[in-house]
């Protein structure tokens, strides 16, 4: 399912005719505390005329392009807030428009508070095969400082029934350095998300961004400093490793056979692409975002046209730059000599002082041709990448 085209420099890239396909339905009924991602209170008639409009944007693009669709991810916002008549749409005009690979991965990104026996049913009917459960902490106090609509309560049944009734391939995610938290409290979350026995686990530190209302009122808060947050996460590795779960990405851990397919196209440097507003698309060597206003969204789509704001034709060596920063977020590392077979490009060479300051400190390792980052990069990984931009 490939085939190959001539770019920049003399460069023979390959350029996968299947990729992924993310949704995004930017409704809530309430906005976390820490998001900053597009999103708008959830009103039903506004929820209907944009279900209606972004049938429109799949067809649309799917009548300039021929693509085989590999994985679907509807994030949000909180897509499980959609009736089944709403998901049930998208799905079937994903099918519509698109070939669609044997068994691909369909994930739907729900709120525990939205979990109940005929919702289950219904995901599982439209074609949903993945849950990624919001979680992010078992204890209420820190729930409320995020401004989660769920308390502990709702997690525990909403589990059950999304076993029941729809599939056992569950991830949860978790969130630590929020204001308050102990490693205590935190090593606690952890154990109760293990004993729900899901098959990935997710887990972020809390990132204070601009226009958030964590980000208004920080001063009110004490967050956990940097030396715990750290002691927090090697936690996480630690405590998940125990309990049979393997670290396949910096923040993500999975049991064998359930890493998140649709994650590993982003990590893997493979094409993808984005549908609603707010959303990104990377394919045909270009990086392309939808504007992040839903009016906006739907006056381009009268016009018919797709509502990009921006599109960029990136070159080859931000192409390889943005591939080595994805790889190395991966814990297998980047295969040196097969890299420099695929894209004729000799990564030892052109970071030659990069790696061996990093090498030095015991930040990266290279072992059986492999680059990796060490355990001990992991926490600090971001400083680290961006040597490589």
């Amino acid at each position: 399912m490939y085939y190959s085209i001539s770019v920049l420099g003399g460069y023979i890239l390959f350029v996968a005719t299947k990729l992924s396909l993310y949704i995004h339905i930017p409704f809530c009924i309430k906005k976390c505390n820490y998001c900053s991602f597009y999103s708008i209170p959830y009103k039903t008639k506004l929820v209907d005329k944009y279900i209606t409009y972004l049938k429109k944007e799949i067809e649309l693009f799917s009548s300039e392009q021929n693509y085989t669709i590999k994985t679907i991810y509807l994030g949000g916002g909180s897509p499980s807030l959609l009736s089944f008549t709403h998901l049930f749409k998208i799905i079937t005009t994903i099918k519509e428009k698109f070939s669609i690979s044997e068994n691909p991965e369909v994930t739907l990104e729900v709120n525990p508070i939205n979990v109940n026996k005929t919702a289950a049913k219904n995901w599982k009917i439209c074609g949903i095969n993945r849950i990624s459960l919001g979680i992010q902490s078992f204890h209420n106090s820190e729930l409320k400082i995020l401004g989660r609509i769920h308390s502990e309560k709702e997690i525990y049944p909403g589990v059950e029934l999304i076993k029941e009734h729809c599939t056992e391939n569950i991830s949860l995610d978790l969130m630590y350095g929020i204001p308050f938290q102990t490693k205590k409290r935190w090593t606690t979350s952890l154990k109760k998300a293990i004993n729900l026995k899901p098959k990935h686990i997710s887990s972020y530190c809390l990132s204070i961004e601009k226009g958030t209302y964590l980000a208004d009122k920080q001063n009110e808060y004490t967050f956990p400093d940097e030396k715990t947050q750290s002691d927090m996460y090697y936690q996480l590795i630690d405590i998940l490793k125990r309990n049979k779960f393997y670290q396949y990405e910096i923040s993500n851990f999975a049991q064998t056979g359930f890493e998140s397919k649709h994650n590993l196209a982003y990590w893997n440097g493979e094409e993808y692409i984005g549908f609603g507003p707010a959303s990104h698309s990377f394919y045909n060597m270009k990086r392309v975002n939808n504007y992040s206003d839903i009016y906006k969204y739907f006056e381009c789509l009268d016009n018919q046209e797709l509502p990009v704001e921006n599109s960029k034709e990136i070159s080859m060596s931000e192409f390889i730059s943005d591939k080595i920063v994805l790889g190395l977020r991966l814990n297998k590392g980047i295969p040196l000599s097969e890299f420099k077979k695929k894209y004729n490009f000799d990564i030892e060479r052109e970071y030659e002082q990069v790696i061996k300051k990093f090498l030095s400190s015991g930040y990266l390792t290279i072992q059986n041709d492999k680059l990796k980052l060490t355990s001990k990069a992991l926490f600090v990984s971001n400083s680290i990448l961006s040597e490589f931009v």
